[in-house]
């Protein structure tokens, strides 16, 4: 016999992950709503997150994963 569950996968409306500072919280870093993709795009994330922490020039345009 199989249960079957269904998760709700995390996902913006844009389908577009949120990578980005709180514009409020000031010391909070969002990365969320990557979907099915999170484990894939966790390095790159990671990688820009830790950019946009230590306030250097992300690697990679940005613009579109911003709230």
């Amino acid at each position: 016999m199989f249960q079957v569950y269904k998760v709700g996968q995390k996902c913006t409306p844009t389908g577009m992950p949120i990578i980005a500072r709180d514009k409020k919280i000031v010391n909070l870093t969002l990365a969320t709503g990557h979907a099915m993709m999170g484990l894939s795009l966790a390095p790159a994330t990671g990688k820009i997150v830790i950019e946009i922490i230590s306030g250097k020039p992300a690697s990679v345009a940005i613009d579109r994963f911003q709230i």
